[in-house]
């Protein structure tokens, strides 16, 4: 489902990105792991097509990215961004959050989908008319993912989705991104500096390091402390897992 083939990215004389190539199989999850600043996130936005400058090779579904035109690409997938608040506009209830892209792609049933989304989040149609300032951090981030499914992408790549919901609420969310992707066959890449949610959440990894590549592992191989690099046994050993 995707392919990254020598991926470099660039913000001026800065790289944030080099020469990372990885692929991701239909229906598996797979993370990025490593330090802040090691070029996870700028992955997924070049993914997106969020930033200009970068060189390689990216392919969704077959389809190489510079050559898909938006709105293609977003039918295609879909990112969800580490604040659910922060990504919610303030000013529209919360069932106008949901409908809104698929108004903007002008698909048919936009109602009776949006309260399907909302059942599927397990919030239901008597939270259409709330706004986000009315919703805990978790029932926000659920508004995320449901408004990330409107267009009923096949793909979804989350941006340390849990990472600014409390440590209670967490768990919730990444069981019902589990249970979405076995019940609407999604394919995740998940940005994570915790490696108990990657370990949880995904069947392979790969390790990142100062904009590079260390190594992917299994999740088996992670658990199993099968590690090659040393960077890695480090990041294992900081964590505490």
């Amino acid at each position: 489902m995707i392919e990254v083939d020598h991926l470099t990215v660039s913000f001026g004389p800065s790289t944030a990105v080099r020469d990372v190539s990885f692929a991701v199989a239909q229906g598996e999850s797979f993370g990025l792991v490593g330090e802040s600043g090691s070029g996870k996130s700028t992955i997924l936005r070049t993914i997106m097509g969020l930033n200009a400058d970068w060189s390689g090779s990216i392919k969704i579904a077959g389809q190489d990215t510079k050559s898909t035109s938006r709105t293609d690409l977003a039918r295609r997938a879909q990112m969800v961004f580490q604040d659910p608040y922060a990504s919610l506009h303030p000013r529209y209830v919360i069932g106008q959050a949901i409908a809104e892209p698929m108004r903007i792609n002008n698909m048919k049933n936009v109602e009776a989908r949006t309260l399907e989304l909302l059942d599927l989040i397990g919030l239901g149609s008597q939270f259409r008319f709330r706004f986000p300032h009315e919703l805990s951090g978790g029932q926000r981030q659920r508004v995320a993912i449901a408004r990330a499914l409107a267009l009923d992408p096949r793909i979804l790549l989350l941006d340390e989705p849990t990472s600014a919901l409390d440590v209670s609420i967490q768990a919730e969310i990444l069981n019902l991104l589990n249970r979405l992707r076995r019940e609407l066959g999604l394919t995740f890449v998940i940005v994570s500096h915790d490696l108990a949610v990657i370990s949880y959440m995904c069947d392979r990894l790969m390790v990142m390091r100062d904009a590079q590549a260390v190594e992917t592992l299994t999740r088996e191989q992670l658990r199993a402390r099968d590690l090659a690099h040393s960077y890695t046994r480090e990041l294992v050993a900081a964590s505490g897992s």
